[in-house]
């Protein structure tokens, strides 16, 4: 019983020692794309009229880009809260049996 909470301490610190700088760098990522996402909207909306067709559609095509980036960054900062959830519960899981 000893050798199994040992063990699953070892997974639980080392996946947490993965998770938490993976975890910060997806946040980075998501928010800065985010506020570029943000950027790029606001510039259509405020120069719609003024604006060519080709510029146009090359902030469009920004802005789907930064959409995207947005969705997938996402998803790999809720992966990596998971995982990092899943570490913690390792770490502190009691041994008690009822």
């Amino acid at each position: 019983m000893k050798l199994k909470k040992t063990i699953r301490l070892i997974f639980g610190i080392s996946a947490l020692t993965i998770t938490l700088p993976s975890f910060t760098l997806f946040t980075y990522h998501t928010l800065l794309d985010w506020y570029l996402l943000d950027n790029v909207t606001q510039t259509i909306m405020k120069n719609k009229d003024k604006m060519s067709e080709k510029e146009m559609n090359y902030l469009l095509s920004r802005e789907l880009s930064h959409r995207i980036n947005v969705a997938a960054a996402g998803t790999w900062t809720l992966m990596t809260a998971i995982i990092g959830l899943q570490a913690v519960s390792l770490i502190t899981k009691n041994d008690k049996e009822s």
